[in-house]
């Protein structure tokens, strides 16, 4: 094959390296009909870890009150943490176009970040940000900030999730009628 044959498989080849850029996200097990799935992402960390014997060391912060408690995955009610990040997610076709998307490359880490950030006051979701592997695409963090407002408070909360390192939740209550409530907790894989 001489070299003007390989010339016609240069356009090709550049056409299908193009893609758009919302498409280009984490992979998940399962194609979802919007954005990035939380919950999909959840599931499989659920089945993928489930059962692990992971030492942990919770530490719980309240008003400025700290606890720290050594425990384990078994006793940790794991379920019911990861229904507040399932809670976030906006995989869902009735978010599309409802968010903002960019990505940037952070070669010094080696790692590829996507951003979602909501056009709306009123989504629940305000901002998820997901950190992954720049080749292998597997996600090293995920961190989302979501806000509910109601008549009498306004409830904030940030979240992150590190895969078997940590799990943080941290949610400021603003209240029309009480005082300020902030809590923060940490789940420190060991």
């Amino acid at each position: 094959m001489n070299k003007s044959k390989y010339l016609l498989f240069i356009p090709l080849f550049i056409f299908s390296a193009c893609i758009d850029v919302q498409q280009k996200q984490p992979k998940n097990n399962k194609k979802s009909a919007g954005y990035f799935s939380i919950k999909d992402y959840i599931k499989d960390q659920w089945n993928t870890y489930r059962g692990q014997p992971f030492g942990i060391i919770k530490v719980v912060s309240m008003n400025d009150k700290v606890d720290t408690v050594y425990t384990n995955a078994f006793d940790i009610e794991l379920g019911k943490l990861m229904d507040i990040f399932i809670e976030t997610d906006i995989s869902d076709a009735k978010y599309l176009g409802q968010y903002e998307f960019s990505n940037f490359g952070d070669y010094p880490t080696m790692s590829v970040n996507y951003f979602y950030e909501a056009k709306s006051p009123d989504l629940y979701t305000r901002r998820l940000q997901i950190s992954a592997d720049d080749l292998t695409k597997v996600v090293k963090s995920i961190y989302i900030e979501t806000e509910k407002q109601t008549r009498l408070n306004v409830i904030q909360q940030k979240l992150t999730y590190q895969p078997t390192k940590r799990i943080s939740i941290y949610e400021l209550e603003n209240s029309k009628v009480g005082p300020q409530k902030e809590v923060k907790i940490d789940y420190i894989f060991l």
